[in-house]
């Protein structure tokens, strides 16, 4: 990613999205959608190295986690979860090849099913997740593993959930 300009990063329920815009704010232009339509709860880019990521999903896709290393150019995702989409190309082979489905098992299975939250720092991105589950990955977001220090806390099952639920 270049540092030519303001970059805005937008997650929607359509998609993510990019405004790129001059320095002094002006002449914005809009790319996307990306991320295959998913829903994307947020978006972030390490300001080191332009590598972006954005997370969501819901009940039919599941979750999971996209990244862009040539500024948003193309997305890889990461799949975390699965979702109903995986319940339907399991039953149908035509719907499966249709959408590229192969059969791989989600890492979470289905404990989750979106993505809310993204931080990155120290070469290491981070994931919150709905239900509450916080993830960790020190290989720019193509694995993840669950933070037992705070799912495993004694008083985890005491906790409320946040404005999200």
């Amino acid at each position: 990613m270049t540092h030519d300009g303001l970059h805005l990063l937008v997650g929607t329920t359509k998609g993510a999205f990019i405004l790129d815009g001059a320095q002094d704010r002006t002449g914005w232009t809009v790319r996307g959608p990306f991320c295959d339509g998913w829903t994307i709860n947020h978006v972030v880019a390490d300001p080191v190295t332009g590598t972006m990521w954005a997370g969501g999903g819901n009940d039919w896709t599941g979750a999971g986690v996209w990244r862009s290393a040539d500024g948003g150019r193309t997305w890889e995702l990461t799949k975390l979860t699965t979702g109903q989409m995986d319940d339907w190309a399991a039953d149908d082979p035509e719907f499966a090849a249709r959408i590229g489905w192969t059969g791989e098992p989600a890492p979470f299975g289905d404990s989750f099913a979106q993505v809310w939250s993204l931080a990155c720092a120290n070469g290491r991105v981070h994931a919150g997740t709905k239900p509450a589950t916080l993830l960790e990955s020190d290989d720019d977001g193509r694995t993840f593993s669950q933070v037992k220090g705070l799912t495993d806390h004694p008083s985890a099952t005491d906790w409320g959930p946040g404005a999200a639920g």
